[in-house]
């Protein structure tokens, strides 16, 4: 159950430091260079939270598809996995980054990479069976 809510709390921090990041950083549609460059520059508290949210966001999101990932391979490898906790994982990414995307595609794409490439290195294949001690 505690994991359960973890995993819940990651994916709500995920969404809102992901919504926060796209409301504080300029305009990238149609983007350009020079206009996006100097709203950092003239913006910098704007511009410092931002990145700050994204920098909490998409670790929160990576622990998240960590989980998601493990649950995986321990379900390809027969072993044991928690649905539960595997469910609202999946379900909480899913909409999230659904939502996300449907204010900012492309800071969300960017977001999502970062949040899935971090996660993937993350993952240890060969400590599985700490994960099932752990849930």
């Amino acid at each position: 159950m505690y994991k359960m809510l973890l995993q819940l709390f990651y994916v709500i921090v995920g969404l809102l430091c992901g919504y926060l990041m796209i409301h504080w950083l300029p305009p990238v549609t149609p983007f350009h260079f020079t206009h996006f460059i100097t709203e950092l520059i003239f913006n910098p508290l704007r511009s410092f939270l931002a990145m700050a949210c994204f920098l909490i966001g998409f670790l929160a999101n990576a622990a998240v598809i960590r989980t998601i990932m493990a649950g995986i391979v321990l379900w390809l490898r027969r072993k044991q996995v928690r649905w539960g906790e595997w469910l609202i994982s999946c379900c909480g990414m899913s909409g999230s980054f659904y939502w996300l995307f449907q204010a900012e595609a492309k800071l969300t794409v960017l977001f999502f990479i970062f949040s899935f490439i971090y996660g993937m290195i993350s993952l240890d294949f060969y400590r599985s069976h700490s994960y099932k001690r752990s849930l």
